[in-house]
């Protein structure tokens, strides 16, 4: 309180922020309507890893400073959440893991029963790499011990993301997707998410993942094949 006495300018912002706190904490309730706190909460510290300094400020002080804490943490969640959700950040992690878990989802029946003809997949092909600005065609989209089933659109955050469908001979999917995101050049990394190994790399402004019932050594060796070839 002394030193808001002797500062005119910590002052100002102080009653600048008494004042505008009930409308900071109104707007960000109704983000919070909106969260998914289920994955929030799970993300934050076991409460034994908690601690829990004593409180020293009583009155007035206490009361304000409680608030602007609380505030200061809606503001960064909500932020982070927002930013995460509309792609203010960087989605080049976040688009492998939205990828993973639907791809988790496919069965053997999937694409197996899809078996477009040369006319149809040429036509397929065309039009992804139409919006993804890429020239795809059944002769640089042929992949060793798979078939051909589907190219498709999708979207994520804002940005087209074109996929290529392919089933191995029991039927099970490999997908090939290619994000038009602006991303910097980057050489091929792979991990396993679960049973599902992934490669992945960028190249002229584009992001590239092949992901499937494959082994890692041959998401690798596809990779390889498919940056020659696109």
């Amino acid at each position: 309180m002394a030193r808001l006495a002797a500062d005119e300018g910590l002052r100002e912002r102080y009653e600048e922020l008494c004042q505008t706190s009930a409308p900071l904490a109104a707007s960000f309730d109704v983000l919070l309507e909106q969260a998914p706190l289920t994955r929030l909460r799970n993300a934050l510290p076991a409460k034994g890893l908690i601690r829990r300094p004593p409180w020293r400020f009583t009155g007035i002080a206490f009361r304000e400073l409680a608030a602007g804490l609380v505030i200061g943490v809606l503001a960064a969640g909500a932020a982070i959440w927002a930013a995460s959700t509309f792609g203010l950040l960087d989605g080049r992690e976040d688009w492998r893991t939205a990828i993973a878990e639907y791809t988790h989802l496919y069965t053997n029946e999937t694409f197996s029963p899809l078996k477009p003809d040369a006319a149809q997949q040429a036509a397929e092909l065309n039009a992804v790499g139409a919006m993804v600005g890429a020239k795809l065609t059944p002769e640089n989209a042929t992949l060793p011990d798979l078939r051909f089933a589907s190219a498709f659109m999708l979207s994520y955050v804002g940005s087209p993301m074109g996929v290529r469908a392919y089933v191995d001979r029991s039927g099970a999917p490999v997908l090939l997707c290619i994000l038009a995101n602006g991303a910097p050049d980057a050489p091929t990394q792979s991990e396993r998410r679960g049973d599902l190994p992934l490669a992945w790399w960028s190249r002229n402004g584009r992001s590239h993942l092949i992901i499937g019932h494959v082994s890692e050594e041959q998401a690798g060796a596809l990779a390889q094949m498919i940056k020659k070839q696109v």
